[in-house]
């Protein structure tokens, strides 16, 4: 389900592409995130008009529930990002929300990495594919040191089109020490030996510097790639620390 709304209330505002998903109220609610807003409904307001116009006005907004289900009284706003494929498991307080990301490759596409860290063992490659991220520092996925460990290689299965990559660094100050001379790779060709092999890949894009707490790097091709396969790589010495990506 798609939304296209104006983004105010006035004759000849701008429209905004909005999309359905189901998720949890428990889960917006209780992410890891100062932004967040639970606003009253006006009597007789149109929860879709409203809310949407509230979380528009809002540069920090990327997702508006109205609440409850049946009889919306409030609505709540939030900077958590949730894809538009994202898999809710927990149906047992899900809302249909409406979200400002895109529909993306990286969401449900098959990921492997190298060694991944076991003192946090919830920091794990899925992470970067389920669709979801709610700031919460085990929500990110983590490496070893090593330079065999850090890297991440996604799979569509099949060659799939796109011009953007964006990464989220985790919003914290390590973020200079685990996000920084990074690079992203594309390719067709699958039987190769990561991470020494990945220079065989073609380069995407390439993020030289330290990061900053929750920065969020974007790297956008000019014209569209047709590829199946997208890596990542931190080319410095230190655990490579990836908290959300999106391919679209």
């Amino acid at each position: 389900m798609l939304l296209l709304l104006p983004t105010a209330p006035v004759e000849g505002g701008e429209l905004r592409l909005m999309r359905s998903v189901l998720i949890s109220h428990q889960r917006v609610q209780t992410a890891s995130t100062t932004e967040q807003e639970s606003l009253d409904l006006p009597s007789g307001a149109r929860p879709a008009l409203y809310c949407s116009n509230k979380c528009t006005l809002l540069d920090w907004c990327q997702l508006w529930c109205a609440y409850p289900s049946n009889t919306p009284t409030h609505c709540l706003v939030s900077n958590i990002i949730v894809m538009p494929t994202y898999q809710e498991t927990d149906m047992t307080d899900v809302l249909t929300c409406h979200t400002k990301r895109p529909k993306d490759l990286a969401t449900n596409a098959n990921i492997t990495a190298g060694r991944q860290s076991m003192t946090y063992q919830l920091r794990v490659k899925e992470n970067l594919v389920d669709g979801l991220y709610n700031y919460h520092v085990d929500h990110c996925f983590l490496t070893f040191s090593s330079n065999s460990s850090r890297w991440f290689t996604l799979d569509f299965g099949q060659p799939k089109c796109f011009q953007h990559v964006i990464l989220h660094a985790r919003d914290y100050n390590l973020a200079m020490i685990s996000f920084n001379n990074v690079q992203v790779r594309v390719s067709n060709v699958t039987a190769v030996t990561p991470p020494e092999d990945f220079a065989a890949y073609d380069l995407f894009g390439e993020f030289p510097g330290e990061a900053c707490p929750g920065q969020v790097v974007e790297m956008k091709s000019p014209k569209p790639v047709c590829v199946r396969f997208v890596t990542s790589h931190m080319l410095s010495s230190n655990r490579f620390q990836v908290c959300h990506i999106e391919v679209f």
